[in-house]
């Protein structure tokens, strides 16, 4: 096991992928400090594993656990509100369409939220997010399927 330095393959991994993994955090959590501190967490617990553990997908799926362990130890709803975009980050929102549909993902409940930021945006599978959200897969499929029932009929409605 390599120390914080030595591993040249972890860190490339890290600098590509932070930011993308801040994103994701911050989408579940609905706030960047919670976020940030996810993110740290994840990483660091991460850093001490073999190195069969350091790849994107593993990142994500420790980020997502994270970021639900948070959310049900204080059993707060995310914010209704989309955070506010920092100057650093600029790309985050590349269209205004990306923001629209990330406000109307915001009114789905926990549950259906939750579920497709990590089906769409994770890109995890149901089995994985299931585990995640500590739900069976069949009820990840019902939120996803509610929670896109809903964003259509909200959209035919504007």
């Amino acid at each position: 096991m390599a120390g914080w330095g030595g591993d040249t393959r972890y860190l490339a991994l890290v600098e590509r992928h932070g930011t993308s993994l801040l994103h994701l955090a911050i989408l579940l959590t609905g706030n960047r400090a919670d976020a940030e501190d996810v993110v740290q967490d994840a990483l660091i617990s991460v850093a001490s594993q073999p190195l069969r553990a350091h790849t994107i997908a593993y990142l994500r799926k420790s980020v997502s656990n994270r970021a639900m362990d948070l959310l049900r130890r204080r059993r707060e709803i995310p914010s209704d509100t989309i955070p506010e975009v920092s100057y650093d980050d600029a790309n985050f929102f590349r269209h205004e369409r990306q923001q629209h549909f990330l406000e109307l993902v915001n009114t789905l409940p926990t549950g259906q939220r939750s579920t497709l930021i990590l089906r769409y945006y994770a890109d995890l599978d149901d089995r994985d997010i299931a585990q995640i959200l500590g739900v069976t897969v069949e009820t990840v499929r019902s939120q996803a399927h509610r929670g896109l029932a809903k964003l259509r009929a909200t959209v035919k409605e504007a």
